[in-house]
C-alpha cells in the first residue's frame, strides 16, 4: 500500500481537463426557447453556468420539452 501511494504521488502526468460548457454557449441555448421571460431566462442562466450537469440535462431534452423544464428548474 505504501508503495501504491508514493508510485502515484511520483506521477507527472497532468489529469485530463473535463469540458466546459462556454457562457456564451449557455445563453445561447437558452435564447433558444421561445417565449420565455427575461427574468426566467436569467435566473435559468445563473444556475446553469453553476452547473455543467444541469446544462447537459437541459441540452439533452427535445425543445419542446425545454421551456417547461427550464420553468420547473426556477
Amino acid at each position: 500500500m505504501k508503495d501504491s501511494f508514493h508510485d502515484a504521488t511520483k506521477s507527472l502526468e497532468p489529469l485530463p481537463m473535463s469540458r466546459v460548457t462556454p457562457p456564451v454557449e449557455i445563453l445561447a441555448t437558452l435564447e433558444m426557447i421561445t417565449q420565455v421571460a427575461r427574468a426566467a431566462i436569467l435566473r435559468s442562466y445563473g444556475k446553469l453556468i453553476l452547473s455543467e450537469r444541469l446544462y447537459q440535462a437541459l441540452f439533452e431534452l427535445p425543445m419542446d420539452f425545454r421551456k417547461e423544464w427550464m420553468l420547473i428548474l426556477n
